[in-house]
């Protein structure tokens, strides 16, 4: 294992237990996660009975999905297994979009964005397929279904070096509900996000009513979870000067007029 002490070790594992759990929607994605998960614990034990574990050689991904849909998450969580398996020497996540030069991802996980205005180079893809060939990180790369086939259609050296696709779906109402009532409950007040909560009004389904309502289904499915933050600064902008809550009829009005925020912007 790459993690020699147990303390450490546990410490991560508990860590990567909790990431896993607060995934919000990806149901198929996450009961993959919690098998990898459940495997690396098995060979924990193994090792610790005497038993010799090998572990596996890096291997690189394909993740398939539009904007919001937990890619980088679900890259940060498999980077911290990886590691934890013996796969990787390092539990960090480098990102990278299309257009720049490959960063150097130190025995972690390079997550390489794929967009069909901001396509990767070929000297950046020479790089790519040297990187994955010296064997020592594990690279993903993201993006929807268009940008990705058009990329690997003109790439086929590089598509034959990835072993394993994951499908990132659009999130449900109640999912981003869901995601909404997390990010709202973070404390601090370190930013436009902060120090607000929702009162008992704004229930998970009522919330998920109202984006249903409020958003157009094309807004939802190019933006999913990105859409969330700006509904909440909009929603603090219309709360009563000095409260800390917000309702739902705040919440509601934050909704729409955080939706025609991006319509206007992309022209929608």
């Amino acid at each position: 294992m790459s993690v020699t002490n147990c303390e450490t070790f546990d410490e991560h594992l508990r860590e990567v237990k909790r990431e896993i759990s607060s995934i919000v929607g990806l149901r198929e994605i996450k009961k993959q996660l919690e098998s990898i998960l459940e495997k690396i614990i098995g060979a924990e034990k193994d090792a610790a009975k005497g038993f010799r574990v090998v572990p596996p050689k890096p291997f690189h991904m394909v993740f398939v999905g539009r904007n919001g849909t937990g890619k980088s998450t679900v890259a940060r969580i498999i980077g911290k297994l990886f590691y934890l398996a013996g796969v990787l020497s390092s539990y960090t996540l480098t990102e990278m979009q299309g257009h720049q030069k490959i960063r150097d991802a130190n025995g972690g996980l390079l997550l390489v964005k794929i967009d069909e205005e901001d396509p990767i180079s070929s000297d950046t893809m020479e790089e790519l397929i040297a990187a994955m060939d010296k064997g020592k990180s594990s690279i993903v790369l993201a993006g929807n279904h268009r940008a990705l086939n058009q990329y690997m259609k003109c790439n086929l050296n590089l598509y034959r070096r990835f072993s394993t696709r994951l499908q990132f779906d659009d999130l449900t109402c109640e999912d981003l509900a869901m995601i909404l009532e997390k990010k709202a409950s973070i404390k601090g007040e370190s930013d436009m996000l902060c120090g607000f909560e929702l009162d008992s009004s704004c229930s998970t389904d009522s919330i998920a009513r109202t984006i249903a309502e409020l958003t157009p289904q094309n807004l939802r499915s190019l933006l999913n979870a990105h859409l969330l933050d700006q509904m909440l600064i909009e929603a603090k902008k219309v709360a009563t000067p000095g409260e800390k809550t917000i309702s739902l009829k705040n919440l509601e009005m934050g909704v729409q007029n955080g939706a025609e925020i991006f319509k206007n912007l992309l022209n929608l």
